[in-house]
């Protein structure tokens, strides 16, 4: 200003506070110099934002300026964001002293949002403590290269969070539970017991699962729940090594052996998911968590539409025609189809092939994405036949055409 006047400072603290809210933390400390009336307005901003350790000198001193900026913060200052992107490219100084205090230091003060992201060269996981988190307000947490046990794993002591994302976490309890999570993610984590662990979400409506690693865990049953996406692949341990689709008695097959946790126990994951409307599922084709499930698996009455990727035509396609037997109600699926290996085993007396059924009746559209037309192809569409689904229903697209391809086939329709 010609005058000289410092018009922003003459303005209310809550809007002083807004704008440092959107700065990294590093950058709203250092509007201390600008006036006095800056001088501690970092100290009671409703978000802390930090992002790596680079431009730091060193790793430990960004770790004590961390410690600092939540340590000297306003006694009553309530902290509406607490986010902490925690990249280091060796280990993390004084990790697990640090990290903890921080977290706590979160939770106390009232924290709705909270992101912990760790990431070290080499890849080590933060123990988090022995005991719950313990917060009434906390309703986002993000968690990212830590290791959990049963006590931290229990959300009951949260009873406001609804978003729930994990992603390269260690999963070291053998159960985890919230009375009130909505939406819950699961990406990278690795379940590294030799038992099953437990997933209870009771009020569930999301839930997306992609690539996690060792034993897929036992899912409860989420009556609310809407969307579900899961994806296994080559780091799931649901796999035979002397390549069957059911239990091949081998003692020394970690995929088969103990396969059931409590024995008693019989479908693993699928029953869980059985209210979604919408549904997909994707795994490798040797990824037989799927197809042994179906074996007990009760009716998804409400899926509306379904994706199937790869692992649904081993061994016999027989994992279509159940869910066109048991998902009444479904409008639109959707088949992403790819050739079984030539090492796995059918397996003998798997569920049979249905007579033709009118629980398809809904249908409204099947489209199948492959990569050319194969064998497998004119299976499904029997299968799809002989349960009253006509041709003009499915469309069948190859990777690489521009646009959408009609097969006309032999079969008999």
């Amino acid at each position: 200003m010609a005058s000289g006047a410092d018009r922003i400072s003459d303005l209310p603290e809550d809007v002083l506070h807004h704008v440092l809210s959107l700065l990294p933390s590093r950058d709203a400390v250092r509007t201390c110099v600008l006036a006095q009336r800056w001088r501690d307005l970092w100290r009671s901003v409703p978000a802390v934002r930090v992002a790596g350790a680079r431009g730091w000198a060193r790793a430990d001193a960004f770790v004590l300026f961390v410690d600092r900026l939540l340590r000297l913060r306003r006694g009553r200052a309530a902290l509406d964001t607490c986010d902490l992107d925690l990249r280091f490219d060796g280990p993390f100084p004084g990790g697990e002293r640090h990290g903890n205090r921080w977290i706590r230091r979160a939770l106390r003060r009232q924290v709705r949002v909270l992101r912990f992201l760790l990431s070290t060269v080499p890849r080590v996981p933060l123990p988090l403590p022995d005991s719950p988190l313990v917060s009434d307000s906390l309703t986002t947490l993000e968690l990212k290269g830590v290791l959990g046990n049963n006590q931290v794993l229990d959300f009951s002591s949260c009873p406001s969070l609804v978003d729930l994302k994990m992603e390269d976490c260690y999963v070291g309890g053998l159960e985890m539970w919230s009375p009130t999570v909505r939406n819950l993610s699961m990406r990278y984590c690795f379940f590294y017991s030799n038992y099953r662990a437990r997933i209870d979400f009771p009020s569930l409506v999301s839930f997306k699962f992609n690539k996690n690693l060792g034993r897929t865990p036992l899912l409860e049953r989420m009556p609310s729940l809407a969307t579900a996406t899961v994806r296994l692949d080559h780091f799931c341990d649901d796999r035979c090594s002397n390549g069957r689709y059911d239990d091949c008695g081998d003692a020394e097959c970690k995929g088969c052996h103990d396969y059931y946790a409590p024995s008693d126990y019989g479908c693993v994951f699928l029953e869980g998911l059985t209210e979604a409307k919408d549904l997909k599922l994707s795994a490798y084709s040797d990824v037989y968590l799927f197809n042994r499930d179906l074996k007990c698996c009760s009716t998804f009455s409400k899926l509306k539409n379904l994706v199937l990727n790869a692992w649904f035509v081993a061994p016999d396609i027989s994992a279509l025609t159940w869910f066109l037997q048991y998902a009444p109600l479904l409008e639109r699926l959707t088949l992403k189809v790819s050739e079984v290996p030539n090492n796995l085993v059918e397996t003998e007396g798997s569920y049979s092939q249905l007579e033709q059924s009118f629980a398809a009746s809904h249908l409204q559209i099947v489209e199948i994405k492959c990569k050319e037309v194969h064998g497998i192809i004119l299976k499904i569409l029997e299968v799809l036949n002989a349960n009253g689904i006509p041709l003009e229903k499915i469309s069948i697209r190859c990777s690489g055409h521009p646009a959408q391809v009609l097969i006309q086939t032999n079969v008999n329709i």
